[in-house]
């Protein structure tokens, strides 16, 4: 018996054959209103999995909701009607309407899971169906292929431009830990900010009630399916699909007379779960060898409980099994092959521990050792256990509640929309609310308290300055408050291919003086990274510059053709004229002096630990001295908090502009805070022990930090907490070159410059 195939090619060659349907469907939702209340939920897998636990639970969180499921068929059908569920037919004209007409639209694999003409401006979530360890979408090159003419140029990038108008509609892709956000943002072209980490619904079965209960339950379901287990061990095996090939696993008939015999022997049964779309003879059947297919058991989580060992290749199903902290076989005849041509995300031998079998031979003897007492067995466990703690940061059984909430705020349940009088502002990518755009927002609000100020935030946490309001970036509040915003401030890239209409203006503040090549800048640009550059500039109605100093870079950097604003840095307001005695109090810092370590970020390395050894530099100062260490917001999610006496992680303060105030000496390395922290006339040190490397081979700078420092360059923990100590006594040394620093990069950082761009944007007609 083989489970129903599917390929790539095939699949990609429907959905260009259905090119003039997407039109009528697009057409047709930018007439037919959506309504927020209504759900629609449709799976690949039917009746189960993450869609079926996400719909019980938007159900029993809000009752008034209108949620209904999409079917593929009538078993679907009879299985709805069973749970109480209001089904209608996925691909009627029923199915359409009810899609056309839905706020949410929540599916498991891909549009075709409601109905896929329908989609267009709706609330998408993408639940997926598993964590990935091979590539994915935009990733893998078998996925970019149509029939006879396979991986054709021409093809490959008609299939990729269609694969990122669709996936554009996506709004939110919940995932179940930080690893693999930057799988799901990269194979779907998202923004990472759509890739939250809430866990999985379709994982929650894994961890909900005690491991006794679980294991229970998972046996009970798996005798239900394939007949009494009397006792026995139970392995499973589980490959993954090969677009169309058959599965290279499959025993051969010596194979499975070996394995007869030694499930036997041992008193375990065997059973054997071909993916829902693979290809393969999977026959075979014994006392001791058991199918049990997607039909007759469509949710795997449910009876991983129930499994002593997995024997798997790059399925995701070995992400959910490590969460039983159980040993894992790897079975991967194919790797050289499979990994060149679908690709892995992981390095798979790192991830088997060095332990990949390539025969039911050599699966054998590694059951042998891990199904029995013994130091084999313990090591199994405790990387199963380390696997666990990668890919499921979520494990109290709760993430279809989260994800529901996220989904509410998503289409707007307690949030607070905009105006035609509006302005919209996003700092990060929407990590925080601080920056230029909090100093420029703080004076509109002083100003004009009619006009409605609106915060893009990635997520509910994000706290916002009083009397504003907060979007959800992706949701469909968002988009309606960016189109209808008389002006955006933004200090960074606007991450899609929105454009201002014409009624809108925007004022990219940009987030610091750049020392660091940037944009055009950059060494080794290739023509379409420079093309995205140019794109991007010419969104932006003018751009903020601290200096003319700045302004001359960045205007280069980014080929700037609209008005650059040389007013200052709103952001520094606050460093020149504020007290750091509440942040320190905030902060817990009770000793007399602070140093604040800020470095920047490093191109492809964003998971590294700091160059600086905080704790080493805390103890060489001593007891008078808190070291306070700020990552760059790429590394937010990367990178652990430095943690240790006296050594203080301030990455997630939001306002990095109240941390300089609070400091004395400022460490750094190419960092823009720089040209900030300047603006007080208090030292700085210079930590680059890799400005060679940085500079010649790595990001590169604009000029020659060590001939233009206004304060010494260091490259040892030793000399660095030297240089800090000493700082006040060796500030005359500097004073020369300090006062020219200021004059070049300072001259506007008065305490008034959110005033002059306020006063600037009323003047040409943008408030």
């Amino acid at each position: 018996m083989a489970e129903r195939s599917f390929t790539f090619a095939v699949g990609n060659a429907v959905k260009v054959l259905a090119l003039p349907l997407y039109a009528v469907g697009q057409a047709a939702s930018a007439l037919v209103p959506r309504d927020r209340r209504r759900w629609v939920v449709g799976s690949g897998f039917g009746l189960a999995d993450g869609a079926l636990t996400l719909y019980e639970q938007a159900r029993e969180d809000d009752p008034t909701l209108g949620l209904t499921w999409l079917t593929r068929d009538a078993e679907d059908a009879r299985n709805a009607r069973a749970r109480g569920i209001p089904t209608v037919p996925r691909d009627s004209l029923r199915g359409w309407w009810a899609t056309l007409r839905a706020g949410v639209v929540v599916v498991t694999h891909g549009f075709g899971d409601v109905n896929r003409y329908g989609c267009q401006g709706a609330t998408v979530v993408q639940l997926w169906h598993g964590a990935p360890l091979k590539r994915l979408h935009l990733d893998s090159p078998a996925a970019l292929r149509l029939p006879v003419v396979g991986g054709w140029g021409p093809a490959r990038r008609l299939l990729g431009a269609m694969y990122r108008r669709g996936t554009s509609r996506i709004s939110v892709l919940p995932v179940s830990s930080r690893d693999v956000v930057p799988r799901m943002a990269s194979a779907f072209a998202l923004d990472p900010a759509r890739v939250p980490v809430l866990g999985e619904p379709r994982t929650d079965v894994l961890f909900t009630g005690a491991e006794r209960e679980r294991s229970s339950a998972a046996r009970a379901r798996i005798e239900r399916s394939v007949g009494s287990l009397a006792g026995a061990r139970v392995v499973l095996y589980a490959p993954t699909w090969r677009d169309g090939a058959p599965d290279p696993g499959i025993p051969s008939p010596s194979e499975w007379a070996a394995l007869d015999d030694w499930l036997e022997a041992n008193d375990v049964v065997l059973l054997v779960r071909p993916h829902p779309l693979g290809a393969g003879d999977y026959s075979h059947r014994s006392t001791r060898v058991r199918l049990i297919t997607s039909r007759q058991e469509p949710e795997v989580n449910a009876v991983l409980w129930g499994v002593d060992a997995l024997v798997t290749d790059y399925s995701s199903v070995l992400v959910d099994f490590t969460a039983t902290g159980r040993p894992i076989v790897f079975l991967a005849p194919d790797v050289e092959a499979y990994s060149s041509s679908r690709g892995l995300y992981v390095d798979y031998d790192g991830l088997s521990g060095g332990h990949v079998e390539r025969t039911w031979g050599q699966v054998l003897a590694r059951l042998d050792l891990v199904l029995e007492a013994g130091p084999a067995r313990d090591a199994a466990t405790a990387a199963s256990r380390a696997l666990a703690e990668r890919f499921h940061e979520h494990t109290d059984g709760r993430s279809a509640a989260r994800v529901v909430q996220h989904v509410l705020a998503l289409v707007g349940k307690g949030q607070t929309g905009a105006t035609a009088d509006s302005v919209l502002f996003e700092s990060y990518y929407g990590r925080n609310a601080s920056c230029n755009p909090l100093a420029i927002d703080r004076e509109i609000a002083r100003r004009h308290p009619d006009v409605r100020r609106v915060w893009a935030v990635e997520s509910t946490d994000v706290v916002v300055p009083a009397g504003a309001g907060a979007v959800l970036l992706g949701s469909s509040e968002w988009r309606s408050a960016r189109d209808e915003a008389r002006l955006l401030v933004v200090n960074d890239w606007i991450r899609d291919g929105w454009r201002p209409r014409r009624h809108q203006a925007v004022l990219q503040t940009w987030h610091g003086t750049p020392l660091k090549r940037i944009a055009l800048g950059r060494r080794g640009l290739r023509p379409r990274e420079m093309a995205a550059v140019v794109k991007q500039s010419s969104r932006w109605t003018a751009m903020l510059a601290q200096s003319p100093s700045a302004a001359r870079v960045l205007k280069r950097a980014y080929a700037v053709r609209s008005p650059m604003w040389v007013e200052g840095y709103p952001r520094n307001d606050e460093v020149v004229t504020g007290s750091g005695r509440q942040v320190r109090q905030q902060l817990g810092v009770t000793t007399a002096k602070v140093v604040l370590y800020a470095p920047t970020w490093r191109d492809g390395d964003l998971g590294a630990g700091h160059p600086l050894d905080a704790q080493g530099l805390a103890r060489e100062l001593g007891q008078d001295w808190t070291v306070l260490v700020r990552g760059h917001a790429r590394t937010l999610h990367e990178r652990p908090p430095s943690e240790g006496e006296r050594v203080v992680d301030v990455t997630r303060h939001p306002d990095a502009s109240e941390l300089l105030v609070a400091t004395d000496v400022l460490v750094t390395d190419y960092s823009s805070l720089m040209f900030d922290f300047s603006a007080t006339g208090r030292p700085m040190v210079f930590f680059v022990p890799d400005l060679e490397q940085y500079d010649r081979h790595g990001r590169g700078l604009y000029w020659d930090l060590a001939a233009r420092a206004p304060g010494p360059l260091v490259t040892t923990t030793t000399a660095c907490a030297d240089a800090v100590r000493g700082a006040e006594d060796d500030a005359p040394r500097w004073a020369q070159r300090y006062a020219a620093w200021r004059a070049e990069f300072n001259p506007l950082d008065d305490g008034h410059a959110a005033a002059r761009v306020v006063d600037r944007l009323e003047r040409e007609g943008m408030l």
